[in-house]
């Protein structure tokens, strides 16, 4: 059978949330939880964010349409594909195409919708330690690579803040009967993103550095036969940047804000099938800074391959 509890068939490839200003990525969940050898699996999912209040710094206020209640809104649908070259090796790449909404053109926003490829990650897990061999919680190291999208920056409803980077983690998680959890720790370190001369404060040219991002992420598994519940919190802190409003801030900086987001979050995980399994999630910011206070929903398939079963 290709999966089993630990598989990321189940776990791994459902389960994006979102949070930022500028509609970016709040990375995934990583597991430490690796597929039999030469087997994988394809995910799809559609994901909504909405938000019509933010953070400016930390103070919650309304967004940029103030009382008309108007929101900043983003549609995303993820692809991601991940394959085990051995017990304890696997490869994970994702992308996504995504369409941001603000009605306007309002402030800084000189359209109500941008379209295009969001920021793209690649990267390899080892599993250092195995649960099923050890009896102590399974532990992985994960690195690397963010590939910026090919979109615009500088605009509130940007779809990310346009900046390559590399990132590591290391991910810690164990099952028993009845519950399983996973937390990571890790850092995201981004280059620069140039200056959109376009958008408002974007009259000198050259580059504005993007912060680099201490992330945390803890979820907590439910299993009930071919169902499995889960709950999550993330954090992204931000180790430096400017202030929305504060000193050097102007629309065309966007990517050099301090985003801090704390995000709370649920998931159904159905197994449909040996291969097949379907998810559904949503997550709430409660807290953050210079970020949206976004609502999301998601739905997903992901689909297993390999072990002789499609014969590759």
């Amino acid at each position: 059978m290709y999966r089993n509890r630990y598989s990321p068939a189940a776990v791994l490839a459902c389960t994006a949330l979102f949070s930022s200003l500028s509609i970016q990525s709040a990375q995934a969940q990583n597991t430490p939880w690796i597929a039999e050898p030469e087997t994988g699996a394809v995910s799809v999912s559609f994901v909504s964010q909405r938000a019509i209040d933010f953070y400016r710094a930390d103070t919650q206020t309304k967004g940029p349409l103030g009382a008309s209640g108007a929101h900043l809104a983003q549609s995303t649908l993820w692809f991601g594909v991940n394959y085990a070259f051995t017990d304890a090796l696997a490869l994970d790449v994702q992308s996504a195409w995504a369409r941001s909404f603000v009605p306007g053109p309002v402030g800084p926003t000189p359209t109500e919708s941008f379209a295009g490829i969001g920021d793209s990650n690649v990267a390899l897990t080892w599993r250092v330690v195995d649960e099923l061999i050890s009896g102590a919680p399974s532990v992985a190291l994960r690195v690397g690579v963010v590939a910026a999208g090919a979109y615009d920056t500088g605009y509130i409803n940007s779809l990310g803040d346009g900046a390559h980077g590399v990132e590591a983690s290391v991910i810690v998680g164990k099952f028993w009967e009845r519950f399983g959890f996973s937390t990571e720790l890790g850092y995201r370190h981004r280059g620069s993103a140039e200056i959109n001369e376009q958008a408002i404060g974007g009259t000198t040219t050259g580059d504005v550095d993007v912060p680099s991002d201490i992330f945390y992420n803890l979820s907590g598994y439910f299993p009930a036969g071919a169902v499995t519940v889960g709950v999550d919190y993330r954090l992204v802190n931000a180790t430096s940047g400017i202030d929305i409003g504060g000193p050097g801030f102007s629309p065309a900086r966007f990517p050099a804000l301090e985003e801090d987001a704390h995000i709370l979050g649920g998931r159904v995980i159905a197994d449909v099938t040996d291969r097949l399994s379907l998810n559904f999630f949503a997550g709430r910011v409660i807290a953050g800074r210079n970020t949206a206070r976004s609502t999301v929903f998601g739905l997903g398939a992901s689909f297993g391959f390999g072990g002789g079963g499609l014969g590759f």
